[in-house]
């Protein structure tokens, strides 16, 4: 008897879903890894096309420019959608939405866009003011802008809103607790087959062809969701759904933000461990991008994008596994400031090994000729590890950390903290070091990111000499409020073991 309990335990943290379950567990999972291909197989996608056809601070001039008001125009879009249809017709809209645009892009936009861009226009601007070429070859390059708008776009509608608005409504209490962190896992299939698809030669010559594996795996998410809900429809039994209170969800502007996160030094060292991490992991990109850039212009072989980022998205999906399976449990154990830590940590000893490379790329050469190797090839497989590491250890370990600050606090700080930190946070990072780029480029680089790694890799340096600080800072507060929230439970708890 105590055999079959042992083995149920070990079956239960290996695969902690009910078999009662599956009927909504799997088709769940289907849809998840569907999104999460789509994903980074489009992230691929637009990174590729801007380094192939313009300079890497294109990239930077986009995302400060045109990003982020384009998606305050889909949000508010969604909005609308949302108020005037229900849960299936909002996820069909923004599937149906894409499809429509993915399809465009592989028949007309992305076939034509060397007919369709602007390139008169861009030397006219680029003669006048050529400090600015990253925004004029944005504009010049306008079909691959808006295909990079659009996956950006992917991430935020598809897979943040869309899909977890969904399972958050069919999924119960209980069963979040095992479904989500096991959900996740099976989230980085997705980025390994699309590292798959890339790796495919029809795809590494002609790298837009990968759009029509986006285009079935959108199809099949609408065949899976749309028979997935008639079925809860009409066996609501099997899928235990219950009725769960609506979160409180506070909207707050930017300004409001800042006023509330400056009335809290806990919730301000929280905001500057994710401002942090969104703006080391966007510098250490931009230089990184630059390397992968040059390395392809000095092969000569266009080719070797699709090698590259298929490389990264199976890496990214291999050593998130790895790190969850073997490392996240022990990680945790040893307390939330050593596990908050580790992301820094890990990006602080990369960056520099990856700038060693740029910086002392001449002297290695020698050494590494024997190897038949080079400092440059080096440097952009370092970059690219770099990147898949930082990102696998955001996902395992910063995510989970981050959140764990907000609960000894109290619900109103926690929802309208949250709504702060996040809407803040995660915005503020990537804007500021897209400002940077764009501006110091601009300011002493002549729009090239090669001659500004200097500031950058000092300032990535001193944000994570920052973000170390506020980690050492806070866990001494989340201690203390944790006692102090311990002391808030205990009366609560002495009355109920009374009764």
């Amino acid at each position: 008897m105590q055999t079959q309990k042992k083995n149920s335990t070990i079956r239960g943290m290996i695969f902690p879903i009910h078999k009662s379950e599956l009927r909504k567990f799997l088709p769940m999972v289907f849809i998840f890894i569907l999104i999460s291909f789509c994903y980074a197989l489009t992230r691929s996608l637009k990174d590729m096309n801007m380094l192939k056809e313009t300079n890497a601070t294109t990239i930077y001039w986009l995302k400060a420019v045109a990003t982020t008001p384009s998606m305050i125009f889909f949000t508010i879009v969604y909005g609308k959608v949302s108020r005037s249809t229900g849960r299936d017709g909002r996820f069909n809209a923004v599937m149906i939405y894409f499809l429509t645009f993915f399809t465009f892009s592989l028949l007309f936009l992305l076939p034509h866009k060397q007919v369709l861009q602007l390139s008169n226009l861009s030397k006219i601007l680029e003669a006048k003011f050529p400090s600015f070429i990253g925004l004029w070859e944005a504009i010049c390059h306008w079909p691959i802008s808006l295909f990079y708008i659009h996956a950006e776009a992917w991430g935020t509608f598809a897979l943040s809103v869309s899909f977890w608005t969904f399972i958050n409504e069919i999924t119960t209490i209980k069963q979040a607790k095992r479904f989500y962190s096991f959900l996740g896992t099976f989230g980085t299939v997705g980025s390994i087959l699309a590292g798959l698809i890339l790796k495919l030669d029809n795809v590494r010559t002609n790298f837009d062809q990968s759009l029509q594996f986006v285009i079935i795996a959108i199809v099949l998410i609408l065949i899976i969701y749309n028979y997935f809900t008639a079925d809860i429809k009409a066996h609501p039994a099997y899928y235990q759904i219950e009725k769960k209170p609506k979160n409180v969800k506070v909207k707050m502007s930017f300004v409001d933000s800042m006023k509330f996160l400056a009335r809290s030094k806990y919730l301000m060292l929280l905001s500057i461990l994710v401002i942090s991490y969104g703006l080391v992991i966007a510098l250490f990109e931009a230089v990184e991008k630059a390397q992968i850039q040059e390395f392809v212009k000095i092969a000569g072989d266009n080719a070797l994008y699709a090698g590259i980022y298929s490389n990264q998205q199976i890496a990214v999906g291999i050593i998130s596994i790895l790190v969850t399976l073997f490392f996240a449990t022990p990680i945790l154990k040893r307390g939330w400031r050593f596990a908050a830590s580790v992301t820094p940590v890990t990006a602080l000893v990369m960056t520099v090994l990856f700038f060693t490379f740029l910086r002392f790329g001449t002297v290695l050469d020698d050494f590494l000729k024997g190897f038949h190797l080079n400092a440059l090839y080096l440097s952009v497989q370092v970059g690219l590890y770099n990147v898949v590491l930082i990102k696998s250890v955001k996902y395992v370990l910063f995510d989970p950390t981050k959140e764990a600050v907000y609960i000894p606090l109290d619900e109103e700080t926690k929802v309208r903290g949250k709504a702060a930190v996040d809407g803040v946070g995660a915005r503020l990072g990537k804007s500021l070091a897209s400002v940077l780029v764009t501006s110091m480029s601009t300011l002493f680089g002549g729009g090239d990111i090669a001659s500004i790694r200097t500031p950058i890799v000092l300032i990535i340096i001193m944000v994570i000499i920052v973000w170390l600080v506020a980690i050492r800072a806070l866990g001494k507060l989340k201690v203390r409020a944790e006692e102090n929230y311990e002391a808030e439970m205990l009366p609560t708890r002495n009355v109920q073991v009374s009764k």
